[in-house]
């Protein structure tokens, strides 16, 4: 877990954006020009230019296809008048780093501040996919990150957390990066799907995190933090893990493992959720941490404090209302230190096979009320504890819902009340009644019937579905249902049948055939099973995918021409798998402009001067050749005239 070079590398509620009236709107596509206007009509050839060129209050749009640049902006907006880059409505705009030079960041938002940056897909790159370095107020939401070599996205800042704050992280997919680590060969150093370094009020939320060669998400030397909401697994060496990190919640994720041994550590899965205070030129010891609703099931250890590095000790946090069901090594450890007043209470500790249950030392944490099952609790063994089966509904799955009590579970109204914004909601956002239930699911309020009876009342539909078609598939967005208890989930149907349960607010189907219409709706479900109407219909058309494929080079390219100030070109055609839009010249390795015609004279060169060109094929979706068609040329000798005596 080690991070060597740190500076080198902070409900499922949906967060809250307010988006402004836009000054202006600013295009960008594939066939655009730098130097045009940014309209519609004549796009910017990249999003660079467009964030050179925003203001405050300005919108970005940029049409899909993909975009072989490193994206810089440091775009500063004010609260009032945010500028938002995004994709085109209905497109996927990608941008690749696959051409640029190692160790480059695909988008970097440096300096950036009052930005929101939506619904790109981010790939290959040769360093980071989303990079932020002193940033604030900075929205990164519902994009798509893969392929990196180092994090898939990592906000971070100098010395003074402050660089670097008020940033939201949320809704985005963040799969297979760090690939620098990717045989597992490093002792340490590597990096993680998602990081917040040296900041402060960072929220990192909804996403979906896995298959990454580091841990999961990361806080380090970060403060005030909020961790919530996110779906965590298959990731290397740890799920979640806070390293100096202050006043940090971690609450409402579900992290596990599907036993994919790619990303085992050691033989190992990773661990859950893991805690220490390694050594940096700059440290920020653990303290204040809130640690509940969690469901972390099939790790290395549940819940893991390592005395590494400067330690220090879990110092006045609580770990309460978990679900740990599983580890390879122990449920709990923490390691002896000098701890201070930490509490460790109404978690469900489920282990299997009869491995270790508890290895903790050192005072300063009190244990109480905690369920334990398959094990003995040594040294955690407290007060109010229920040693019995817990009844999950499906132990051992890879769902929140596998994790539920069921009727008759030992630790229904067994738990401490526990006086924390955190836990006035379970895992599903069920209000907590007064005699709480041990664990993240509380079932007592809707099910049992000496708290009021079965709960037959229906939630509403819900409503503002909205479908949009992209490459990758159609997504599905609505509006958060409401129910007389709460809404524990949602049932979409296509075409009048149905075709996922999910929890979020979102759901992508990638199902879909290009040409094709679909027609949806969405149900609200409580936890009693009741089911509301179906919402308003939604419908889009698929779109076809993508293409990748670059075009041939131009087989020839010859200079047909040269008078003391220009050179003509011609070329051969060049193939694709689709069309060829048009050609790109280079003289002397620089990009000099693009064509559609099969020859160029170039003009307002020195005399007796020698160029070298490049001519590249490029296609619709901004695929661009290699190089091939190469021609040398020189410009005759400026002319001279005798004076008439």
């Amino acid at each position: 877990m080690r991070l060597v070079k740190l500076a080198a590398v902070l409900s499922f509620a949906v967060v809250a954006v307010t988006i402004p009236a836009h000054a202006a709107t600013l295009y960008v596509a594939t066939s655009g020009n730098d130097a045009s206007t940014g309209s519609i009509t004549a796009p910017f050839r990249t999003i660079t230019k467009a964030a050179n060129m925003a203001k405050a209050g300005d919108q970005v749009q940029v049409r899909g296809g993909v975009y072989f640049e490193s994206v810089k902006i440091s775009s500063k907006g004010t609260s009032a008048a945010r500028i938002t880059f995004r994709s085109y409505a209905g497109e996927t705009a990608i941008i690749d780093g696959a051409n640029a030079a190692v160790d480059t960041d695909a988008v970097v938002l440096n300096g950036a501040a009052y930005v929101d940056f939506s619904g790109f897909e981010v790939r290959n790159a040769k360093k980071i996919g989303i990079c932020g370095w002193g940033a604030t107020n900075i929205n990164v939401l519902n994009n798509t990150i893969y392929n990196s070599q180092r994090n898939g996205i990592y906000i971070g800042g100098s010395a003074g957390l402050d660089s670097t704050s008020d940033i939201t992280l949320d809704g985005n997919t963040v799969r297979n990066n760090v690939l620098e680590n990717q045989f597992h060969t490093w002792t340490g150093g590597w990096a993680n799907g998602v990081m917040v370094a040296k900041g402060t009020r960072a929220r990192i939320t909804n996403n979906r995190i896995y298959n990454n060669d580091g841990e999961g998400i990361a806080f380090a030397v970060s403060s005030n933090g909020l961790i919530e909401n996110n779906e965590v697994y298959d990731n290397f060496s740890v799920g979640i893990y806070l390293d100096n990190a202050r006043t940090t919640t971690v609450n409402r994720n579900l992290v596990y493992s599907t036993n994919n041994s790619r990303y085992f550590r050691d033989g190992y899965p990773a661990s859950g959720i893991a805690t220490a205070n390694e050594e940096y030129d700059v440290v920020l010891p653990l303290t204040g941490l809130t640690i509940t609703n969690n469901i972390v099931a099939n790790t290395k250890w549940g819940f893991y404090y390592g005395s590494y590095g400067i330690g220090g000790g879990l110092k006045n946090s609580v770990i309460a209302n978990n679900t740990f069901y599983k580890a390879s090594f122990t449920m709990i450890w923490i390691d002896s230190d000098t701890h201070v007043g930490s509490i460790v209470e109404n978690n469900i500790f489920y282990q299997v096979g009869g491995r270790g249950m508890a290895d903790v030392a050192g005072a300063g944490v009190i244990y109480r009320q905690n369920n334990w099952f398959g094990g003995t609790a040594g040294a955690a063994a407290g007060l109010g504890d229920v040693l019995a089966d817990p009844k999950l509904a499906n132990a051992g799955g890879t769902k929140a819902a596998d994790y539920q009590l069921t009727g008759g579970s030992p630790v229904v109204q067994a738990a401490l009340l526990v006086v924390l914004p955190s836990l006035s909601t379970d895992y599903w956002g069920h209000p907590r009644s007064a005699g709480y239930d041990i664990g993240a699911h509380e079932y007592s309020l809707f099910t049992n019937s000496s708290e009021g009876g079965t709960d037959t009342t229906a939630p509403a539909a819900p409503a503002t579905l909205a479908a949009n078609a992209r490459t990758s598939g159609i997504d599905l967005t609505w509006a958060a249902a409401t129910d007389n208890t709460a809404v524990t989930g949602y049932n979409v149907y296509r075409n009048g049948t149905k075709v996922a349960s999910v929890t979020a607010t979102t759901w992508k189907d990638t199902n879909v055939t290009a040409g094709v219409q679909y027609s949806y709706e969405v149900t609200a479900v409580d936890a009693a099973g009741n089911e509301s109407a179906r919402s308003t219909r939604a419908t889009a058309k698929g779109q076809a995918a993508i293409d990748t494929t670059k075009p041939s080079a131009p087989a020839t390219a010859n200079v047909t021409g040269a008078t003391s100030s220009t050179i003509t070109l011609a070329w051969a055609v060049a193939t694709d798998n689709v069309r060829v839009t048009g050609y790109r010249i280079y003289r002397n390795g620089t990009y000099l402009t693009e064509t559609t015609a099969q020859s160029f004279t170039d003009r307002g060169l020195n005399a007796s001067t020698t160029y070298v060109y490049d001519v590249k094929a490029f296609d619709a979706q901004g695929n661009e050749s290699v190089s091939g068609a190469v021609a040398t040329g020189t410009t005759a000798a400026a002319s001279s005239k005798r004076r008439a005596s």
